[in-house]
């Protein structure tokens, strides 16, 4: 709103010196010194309002704690040194929630060290209440490890009596932190990191016999399915750009691999058939996605032999 639609609008000028203030130079104006300490009044008014409907809506952004992708400098709180159970600890009463969403997740890597652990879990508990969502699920999540429940619904327990997880669970719109931990015989270990374009994992999906575990990865690009025997330490093919290639070569389009490893396509209705045979649906992109292709992918891990159908519904 103008200034002088502001002043019109509260009824403290006449519409007479409206009228002559738009008239700007063309005409001299004379305005009671009562109505100069008015305007003034209202100059001082607008601006403290400005000021105070800025500094409301910046608290609005910031209220939701709000992050796209964590890399591994992020999620060492700087300075960056070996592992520090103390560094995170002190960082749990930081007034940056950004800190202690970090911490409480790095100090489930506290679990191999009891005294260290039991100390994480005291000072974790009470988040668990905490009004950031984010901040409560995560604290959640870490008693629940820390305190060897393992009843989250974020822990995979598998035939060999580990299980697996993530940490940073659900941190992004794409999904958690791109490594998979694993505890077995009471002691923790990172089990695999993915690499770029991996950025996130979006789901984890065990078998019916839960010897082997399907891990669907994704950027903000492209998606990929990898099937592991974690026992064995067994991995399969990469399946969504095998799929890409073998359906292309059907189809004679031109299937070179992205310097970036970028593959453009996606991965709907993935399941388990049997203990050793998977099935989804993939939508893939040929010629710089100028070409979109839906498929049904079987595979058999055991025999490493995929089957690659035109998906018709």
């Amino acid at each position: 709103m103008k200034k002088e639609e502001l002043y019109k609008e509260i009824g403290l000028i006449d519409e007479e010196l409206i009228e002559a203030a738009g008239r700007g130079g063309k005409e001299k104006m004379r305005i009671p010194v009562k109505w100069v300490a008015v305007a003034i009044c209202l100059m001082i008014f607008s601006s403290v309002s400005t000021a105070t409907l800025a500094a409301a809506y910046y608290k609005s952004q910031n209220a939701e704690l709000y992050l796209r992708y964590l890399t591994a400098e992020d999620m060492e709180l700087m300075p960056t040194t070996k592992y520090d159970v103390e560094k995170f600890l002190n960082a749990l009463k930081s007034n940056n929630d950004e800190y202690v969403y970090i911490a409480i997740n790095r100090l489930v890597e506290s679990f191999n060290d009891p005294k260290m652990r039991e100390k994480a879990l005291t000072e974790i508990k009470s988040f668990m209440q905490s009004d950031n969502a984010k901040i409560a699920d995560a604290a959640t999540f870490a008693v629940d490890i820390l305190s060897q429940k393992f009843e989250s619904h974020y822990v995979y327990h598998l035939a060999d009596g580990s299980i697996l997880f993530t940490l940073f669970n659900n941190y992004s719109d794409y999904g958690s932190q791109n490594v998979l931990w694993r505890i077995q015989n009471n002691k923790l270990e990172q089990y695999v990191s993915f690499s770029n374009p991996s950025m996130y994992i979006k789901e984890i999906i065990p078998s019916p016999d839960r010897k082997l575990v399907a891990i669907i990865t994704n950027s903000n690009k492209s998606e990929f399915v990898e099937v592991m025997n974690i026992e064995e330490g067994k991995w399969g093919p990469e399946l969504v750009e095998s799929a890409r290639v073998k359906y292309g070569a059907q189809k004679a389009y031109d299937t070179w691999i992205r310097s970036d490893h970028e593959n453009y396509s996606y991965v709907n209705d993935f399941k388990w058939k049997d203990d050793n045979r998977l099935e989804f649906e993939g939508s893939l992109a040929y010629n710089d996605t100028e070409i979109i292709e839906n498929v049904i992918v079987n595979y058999k891990f055991k025999e490493k032999v995929m089957e690659v159908k035109e998906l018709t519904k």
